[in-house]
């Protein structure tokens, strides 16, 4: 434990439990409580101003699930470690969340001493994942990698995703290969799929967090 309390900001669209963890929390000396929020956006906007040590936020909020935010605050640089609390405990939605960046992923009947006891461990810097939630886990790993050859960006898709990085357009990246920019943006459109993301600098950011750009 560090000598000063840990930064913990809370986000959740149901205000009855939100004002429940906010009193937990604010009720324990190894925490102070920064702020409380009941939007994705305004989470995110929270972060980025209070910079917190640890972000507690729910999986689905309004205008911006927890898995957008973990992605925008590893894109960003920011230093929140981001715990995700989840009614759901689909495999599948465990392993994009821990696959984001986030730290922790818990379910929200979990004991006010649990998520305590995560978010310590989370900002000493571990990951913490429920024993109830790591077999479907691994199976989800298991089965992701039985899939991993169709998954593979091919040499075309790298050296278009290696330009991207670079910060090329799709016209510059287009006369730097001699081919059309709709071709381009057909196999950026594969390299999005592949790597599940939805734009540019989320395949870019997660392309180097797998170490698939080197």
């Amino acid at each position: 434990m560090t000598s000063q309390p840990v930064r913990v900001l809370v986000a959740d669209d149901h205000p009855v439990y939100r004002e429940g963890l906010a009193r937990l929390i604010s009720s324990r000396p190894e925490f102070e409580l920064v702020g409380e929020v009941g939007g994705g956006r305004e989470a995110l906007h929270e972060i980025r101003r209070l910079n917190p040590d640890v972000a507690v936020v729910d999986l689905r909020l309004p205008d911006l699930d927890g898995i957008d935010i973990v992605e925008s605050v590893i894109r960003e640089g920011a230093l929140a470690r981001v715990v995700i609390l989840s009614a759901y405990e689909e495999s599948a939605t465990v392993y994009r969340a821990i696959a984001s960046g986030a730290r922790a992923y818990l379910l929200k009947v979990c004991s006010g001493d649990v998520l305590c006891g995560t978010i310590l461990a989370v900002a000493r810097g571990e990951t913490v994942i429920p024993s109830s939630l790591q077999s479907g886990l691994a199976s989800e790993i298991r089965a992701r990698r039985e899939h991993r050859d169709d998954a593979m960006l091919t040499t075309r898709e790298l050296e278009i995703l290696r330009l991207a990085a670079d910060g090329l357009s799709a016209p510059e990246i287009a006369a730097r290969l001699v081919i059309s920019v709709t071709t381009v943006k057909t196999h950026l459109q594969h390299i999005y799929a592949k790597l599940e993301v939805s734009d540019r600098a989320a395949a870019v950011a997660t392309a180097l967090r797998r170490g698939v750009l080197l």
